[in-house]
């Protein structure tokens, strides 16, 4: 049966084709590297179009003075240590060029539809985000912080159901061959939100007994935790996220600021890492790029976001996860939450464009 949903077999069938069976795997490696670089690229677009967006947020709210330019120097060379420190990890390294995971391809899919967003491109957004999710279902956890942005962003529900239809098509259209042959099993594979992990595996809770670790009841108290995070986070950006309190919290039919798209898909994302059932070491592609993104729009010191960022990397660097890093990965997890949740949100409307509503 296909684990993967069918964009996944058909990328990977034209990789098969191209690497000679899969002997050549020199020319798979070079291939990957070439998605490495090109997600890379991608992902420094999306934070020089959101540090270009706070430059123009800067001259509109301050005068041109000496002191207001240096700050604005300094915010600057800050985004650009943080684009860095995305280039930095060793294990990402190995994810992508040595060890040819999906994980990465379907990242790189997802940042261009995260770049989409940002530029309010949301229907060829819709497309690409379904891409992504057609290689691997993980995307899925950057699908609540997608609906709110699409109810803020959309002047209407039409034009919310029409870029949730957009995904669904491109779903159906790309499962076709198996939907007509083999709908629940294809279904039930692709898409299977049950599956049971191995504790050998997990990079996140080894510091829990194993009979404890394999319990239904910890996959509901996770699953609990993930919901009520999102529903108290969701709150949080709708309440403040207004420019004014005489604005609409949704069906706002203005062009979202750059900032506020981006971290709202990044936080929605983060929140299901920290209360993951389990993360394995390629599970670390789903997030590592967007840390440094949040931490720099959180209160903390730079000497904190560096510890918190080598953290993380040390727990993935780690083989086998023992107690002690995977207790250091959840500690990480959960002082980045906190630090989220005591920040301020972006600005919701962009600088550049205000359109018209009603």
């Amino acid at each position: 049966p296909l684990v993967y949903p069918a964009g996944f077999l058909y990328i990977f069938a034209m990789f098969k084709w191209l690497t000679n069976g899969g002997e050549n795997l020199l020319l798979g490696q070079y291939i990957f590297c070439g998605i490495y670089v090109f997600q890379a690229a991608i992902v420094f677009a999306i934070y020089n179009l959101v540090m270009r967006e706070e430059q123009m947020t800067v001259m509109q709210l301050q005068k041109r003075e000496v002191n207001d330019s240096l700050a604005s120097s300094h915010k600057v060379w800050m985004w650009r240590i943080t684009m860095l420190l995305t280039c930095m990890s060793k294990r990402i390294h190995s994810i992508y060029v040595l060890r040819l995971f999906n994980d990465g391809l379907c990242m790189s899919l997802f940042y261009i539809s995260a770049l989409l967003f940002a530029r309010s491109h949301w229907r060829i957004g819709c497309v690409f985000f379904s891409l992504a999710v057609s290689v691997k279902m993980n995307i899925l956890l950057f699908a609540p912080g997608l609906l709110l942005l699409l109810l803020q962003s959309s002047g209407n529900v039409a034009e919310v159901v029409v870029c949730l239809g957009i995904c669904a098509t491109t779903q159906l259209i790309l499962g076709a061959p198996f939907l007509i042959s083999h709908p629940i099993s294809y279904l039930r594979k692709a898409f299977e939100f049950d599956r049971v992990f191995f504790f050998k595996w997990t990079v996140n809770w080894k510091f829990l007994p194993e009979h404890v670790f394999v319990t239904k009841s910890l996959s509901l108290l996770l699953l609990s935790l993930h919901l009520i995070c999102l529903g108290l986070f969701a709150r949080k950006l709708i309440q403040e996220s207004c420019y004014n309190q005489r604005t609409k919290y949704i069906l706002i039919g203005r062009k979202l600021s750059p900032m506020y798209v981006v971290q709202t898909l990044y936080l929605s994302n983060f929140i299901g890492i920290a209360f993951a059932r389990t993360l394995h070491y390629q599970f670390y592609s789903w997030y590592f790029h967007s840390i440094p993104f949040m931490l720099s729009l959180t209160i903390a010191p730079f000497s904190l976001r560096v510890l918190l960022l080598f953290m993380i990397e040390y727990a993935f660097n780690i083989f086998p996860a023992t107690p002690w890093s995977s207790f250091i990965l959840q500690l990480s997890h959960f002082v980045i939450l906190l630090l989220l949740w005591y920040s301020s949100v972006p600005k919701v409307v962009s600088s550049q464009t205000i359109l018209k509503t009603e």
